[in-house]
């Protein structure tokens, strides 16, 4: 099969790069020449309106998503893979006139080849299910197990999914804070608590340090954003993310991303930490 991808970053690539160990001719558009160099040393072709692919992944930032989809060629499936509100792949099906479907990913920024060869599962939104389909027949060689659902439940998946990662490390690193304040090891606290199977490891083991990445700060933003704009006010995710500030890394006192214990009680004192009678989260 003949497959297009358009963006070139860490999605696109670890797209490119599982779609050609299945097997497939892979051609690649994106606005960084030196992306694209990259993209042809490594086998790619260059994906242009004088080819008419069988299926286009879209990777790009979600901002780009419709300059991206003005400029793809005609194809009887567009995939997209980039991190939209809910709603938006039916919404822009309509409006283009393009079957979509929404293939979102689970990829790790120091492991995305690895995790695209190797994906817990695949979540394949779509309102077509035989388009949908077909995008699990492309896939099908990594044997893993995929699952038909609208797009708009796709997309929330998505973006529920990295706030949950986030509300877990952040959970963590206000327990991290607490501990600094009487001078117990929090990774100890958290790998005990980890023993607990109802304890998951993510963030109980490693913490202390803001959540980073492209990924999970981003899709908190969007995701806060969503719930606003319908009327709704989500105050934990607000609290999750206030926490991410309160951790990050600031002044000469902060060491390694942590907060000193004079540093924390000055950040309470300030009202910038929660206290006891203090309401997180409302502000």
């Amino acid at each position: 099969m003949i497959v297009g991808v358009i963006g070139y970053g860490v999605v696109g690539t670890a797209t490119c790069e599982v779609l050609k160990r299945l097997g497939h001719t892979v051609l690649v558009k994106d606005t960084d020449p030196v992306r694209i160099e990259r993209a042809y040393s490594r086998g790619c072709g260059a994906l242009n309106q004088d080819v008419e692919p069988e299926s286009v992944f879209i990777c790009v930032p979600e901002g780009n998503v419709r300059e991206a989809l003005a400029s793809a060629p005609c194809s009887p499936i567009t995939v997209l893979r980039s991190t939209v509100p809910p709603g938006t792949t039916e919404r822009l099906s309509a409006e283009t006139g393009r079957p979509l479907v929404f293939l979102p990913e689970t990829l790790r920024e120091a492991t995305p080849i690895w995790d695209a060869m190797s994906p817990p599962f695949m979540l394949i939104g779509c309102q077509d299910k035989e388009l949908g389909g077909i995008v699990a027949e492309i896939f099908a060689p990594l044997m893993v197990p995929y699952a038909l659902v609208p797009s708009t439940i796709a997309e929330m998946v998505k973006l529920a999914l990295n706030a949950h990662f986030h509300t877990l490390i952040s959970f963590w690193n206000e327990i991290h804070l607490i501990c600094e304040l009487i001078g117990v090891p929090s990774h100890v606290v958290g790998v005990l608590c980890s023993l607990d199977p109802r304890v998951s490891t993510y963030g109980a083991r490693m913490h202390g340090d803001p959540a980073g990445g492209t990924c999970l700060p981003k899709d908190l933003r969007q995701l806060i954003a969503f719930a606003e704009d319908k009327g709704y006010a989500p105050m934990l995710l607000k609290s999750v993310q206030r926490i991410n500030e309160i951790v990050r890394w600031e002044g000469e006192e902060a060491r390694n991303g942590h907060r000193s214990p004079t540093e924390l009680r000055d950040l309470q004192a300030a009202g910038l930490i929660p206290t006891r009678d203090s309401e997180i989260g409302l502000a």
